[in-house]
């Protein structure tokens, strides 16, 4: 009998997990609908007004998962301290520390932090709204967040109000109300008290609500917002960047056997110089400086072979670099090259880009074939880092090249250990396109950086230009391209930065409104003016 009655109450515990146990439910259509508010027990109801106590409580009609409310949640205005979120079965309480504002209009956007238990589906954009008042405030404002050198839309930017309108305020003081930038960049505020306000866009790299990292970007809005009822709506556009730092710096090296090192600076370098160990200016053939002027690539035999100190001058910052020796290769070094393109129009060069800087090569170990048929090489040549072959090529027909084993010496001494090989194809000169980009820029005297960029973010080609001019872009391969415009004001032939505080807006970019799609043997013009 005891055995009877052990069984039968493990069954009796076991069903009673399994009723208490939140499940999906068998069969059926899939569950797509996420959960919604109910107002039987949300108290008070949403929209509410004269709101008076220290809690909140929203019912769902169905269980339900809320997803980190630290980092998901957001409180505008913004409170003095975190409130506490304690979820239980259908319910949500949310319990205030401190007493709120009076006279206020809060909205709690939970973004998509809420979701059901069992299948995730999430309530996008859910707010609840509720007044300490006796009226919900019906004031908005909404506009657009862009990074100021790409043009391209700032995601999870906080866009911030202040009714105080020091530039410094920023810096100080948490914003009455913000908002966050979606994936389009967009953002919006509403239910906002009728005021005068100030304007910021931060990237807010602690979460803190304040201007307070050299690596955040910001911005602000030049003239104030007046939220009234007579007021137009009001719509902005902010481009934010980030300052460049003001103390230049070394930040980062790196070095490569068998003798590469690669160096990251602080900011931009308006001047770059390089000291070998004796003193002497290191040649600039082996030095590689990035279009930004914010890194450099350095090819220098023996380096990292024995213990060295390169001295770099950065502007007017002196930095010394250790180098201590590589450790010996496991296998012996080989020189390989990749073809800069494989499709390249009649008598133009072919070229092979190779890993190191080039020091010599054997013209006899140098190849082009026509099928089995050896031609004739007009010229050889080398170019840094690059292989330049031009012979008497033929449209639309195919070549393949040969560079026979230990014929391209580079300045470390090491040899193509294998043949490189592969196959060119000469296209006819009506294969490519040609592009006119009429200017008509509102203020003919500024400089700008055009350039021509393809589908892959490629720089195809960079010009400069002023005034109503043309720029042509030539021996365009067929294919979609975008154009981008940036105001060179200090004619340094690159984009610089702003600076916040000091009231230095960044160098302006421009992108034209259409994508251009190049076609073979066809010339296009478009007309561009660009506006400040």
């Amino acid at each position: 009998m005891k055995f009877i009655y052990y069984i039968s109450l493990l069954l009796g515990i076991i069903l009673l997990q399994n009723c208490a146990q939140i499940s999906a439910p068998t069969g059926g259509d899939p569950d797509i609908i996420p959960p919604a508010l109910d107002s039987n027990g949300t108290v008070p109801l949403n929209y509410s007004t004269n709101f008076r106590g220290n809690q909140i409580v929203l019912t769902f009609n169905e269980y339900f998962v809320l997803k980190n409310p630290t980092s998901n949640v957001f409180f505008s205005p913004s409170i003095e301290n975190e409130p506490k979120f304690i979820t239980k079965g259908k319910t949500l309480t949310i319990l205030f520390e401190r007493q709120l504002k009076e006279n206020t209009t809060y909205t709690i956007n939970f973004g998509d932090a809420i979701s059901d238990y069992t299948v995730g589906n999430k309530i996008l954009d859910f707010k609840y709204v509720f007044s300490t008042g006796d009226y919900i405030d019906s004031m908005s404002t909404r506009g657009k967040v862009i990074d100021a050198f790409t043009g391209k839309p700032a995601e999870g930017v906080v866009v911030m109000l202040y009714e105080d309108f020091s530039d410094s305020i920023v810096s100080k003081s948490k914003p009455i109300y913000y908002s966050v930038t979606d994936k389009q960049g967009n953002y919006l505020m509403n239910y906002l008290k009728s005021r005068t306000y100030k304007l910021f866009a931060l990237k807010d790299g602690n979460r803190n609500f304040l201007y307070d990292l050299p690596n955040e970007q910001v911005a602000g809005k030049d003239s104030l917002i007046s939220l009234f009822s007579d007021t137009v709506p009001s719509y902005s556009v902010i481009s934010i960047f980030t300052k460049d730092y003001k103390k230049q710096a070394l930040t980062t090296k790196k070095y490569y056997y068998p003798g590469k090192l690669v160096m990251t600076f602080a900011r931009t370098a308006d001047s770059i110089t390089i000291y070998k160990s004796d003193s002497t200016e290191l040649k600039y053939e082996s030095i590689e400086i990035n279009e930004k002027r914010d890194s450099v690539v350095i090819w220098k035999p023996n380096l990292g072979l024995e213990k060295s100190t390169l001295k770099v001058w950065l502007d007017t910052t002196l930095e010394a670099i250790n180098i201590y020796p590589f450790p010996a290769p496991k296998k012996a070094p080989n020189l390989k090259a990749k073809p800069k393109s494989r499709t390249i129009s009649k008598n133009k060069p072919f070229t092979l880009v190779f890993e190191q800087p080039i020091d010599s090569f054997s013209i006899n170990g140098v190849t082009v074939f026509k099928d089995t048929n050896e031609l004739a090489l007009s010229s050889v040549s080398k170019d840094n880092q690059s292989l330049n072959l031009s012979f008497d090529s033929k449209e639309d027909e195919s070549y393949k090249y040969l560079i026979l084993p230990n014929t391209v010496t580079d300045i470390f001494g090491i040899q193509n250990t294998d043949t490189i090989s592969g196959r060119i194809t000469i296209r006819k000169d009506d294969y490519f396109g040609i592009f006119t980009l009429k200017l008509k820029p509102k203020n003919d005297s500024v400089n700008y950086l055009i350039s021509i960029i393809d589908d892959k973010g490629n720089l195809i080609e960079k010009q400069t230009a002023s005034g109503v001019s043309e720029v042509n872009f030539k021996n365009l391969k067929p294919g979609k391209y975008s154009i981008k415009a940036v105001e060179d004001l200090n004619q340094n032939g690159k984009w610089d930065t702003g600076d916040y505080y000091l009231k230095l807006k960044p160098e302006q970019v421009f992108y034209f409104p259409m994508e251009i799609e190049i076609r073979s043997n066809w010339e296009m013009a478009e007309s561009w003016g660009i506006l400040d």
